[in-house]
């Protein structure tokens, strides 16, 4: 199905027309922009001075009236030749933006939001596709591609550890808001690096030296483990017994609170704390 704009026409009190219009794969905001469009045009060849448009988006409000290269834009550029018509024949006129969201319930932004979900028209070939449009499905494709390959045990790695993001969903890639990892640890480049290292199982720890670095020792300092690994330090180590992660899985909020109780843990001996000695001049 694709999206449909309609727009509803008010005068004293009662309803005097409309229009509805099928805009081809295009996003939410294409859709509100044609309306307004749709809106704008039509009430402009109305004799009255002023228009009031309702919209729920106000991002579509404003893109209205911008005649910049953006998706629709020649919705924009239609708006602003009917309003530069408009206001060069009326000296007094004008016309308002209202912001009504949906779920408000309106009774006049309502009819014609229930007008524009309520009407399915089915994509023929070739339609008419937004800019945005295109955009989003590039995204989409990109995201899927990526969590398909997420999934892989050979693209993950046999040591990455996977947290949730709630109660049960895994965390995955995202473009989205710093992506699904570092909307929880990007506060800092410590903590940062600390949950990296955890994540990936690339930390100073014994685990890693039994991989790489065989000759070294590879006990807990604890005394408790002969091989520190990662989960050993997650749910038995005693140095960190104040908040232990006991799930194998656990959540991300979890983790990141763990890093955070025990600030030593994760961490190379001379590196992420400040040195008591001011650096050398160069």
């Amino acid at each position: 199905m694709q999206a449909v704009s309609v727009a509803h026409f008010w005068r004293l009190g009662e309803q005097v027309s409309s229009s509805k219009t099928p805009t081809g794969r295009a996003t939410a905001l294409d859709a509100e922009l044609f309306a307004i469009r749709l809106g704008v045009v039509k009430t402009t060849s109305f004799n009255v001075k002023r228009i009031v448009i309702i919209t729920d988006s106000l991002t579509a409000a404003r893109r209205a009236v911008d005649a910049s290269v953006h998706s629709g834009q020649a919705h924009s550029l239609a708006i602003v030749q009917a309003l530069r018509s408009f206001f060069t024949n009326h000296s007094d006129c004008s016309i308002h933006f209202w912001d009504c969201p949906s779920k408000a319930q309106w009774s006049l932004h309502f009819l014609a939001h229930e007008d524009a979900t309520s009407t399915k028209i089915a994509v023929r070939r070739h339609p008419a596709t937004s800019l945005d449009a295109l955009r989003s499905k590039s995204a989409t494709a990109c995201l899927d591609a990526w969590r398909t390959s997420f999934m892989c045990p050979s693209s993950q790695g046999r040591h990455f550890l996977p947290l949730k993001g709630g109660i049960k969903n895994l965390l995955q890639p995202s473009y989205a808001k710093g992506g699904g990892w570092l909307s929880f640890i990007g506060e800092s480049v410590t903590l940062c690096a600390r949950a990296t290292r955890a994540i990936l199982n690339h930390a100073p720890i014994g685990e890693f030296r039994q991989r790489f670095f065989p000759a070294e020792c590879t006990q807990c300092p604890c005394g408790y483990c002969q091989v520190e690994t990662r989960q050993h330090i997650f749910a038995n180590c005693r140095r960190f017994a104040y908040f232990p992660l006991t799930d194998l899985v656990p959540t991300v909020k979890d983790f990141v609170k763990f890093l955070k109780e025990h600030p030593s843990v994760f961490v190379f001996p001379s590196q992420d704390r400040p040195s008591s000695e001011p650096p050398e001049p160069p």
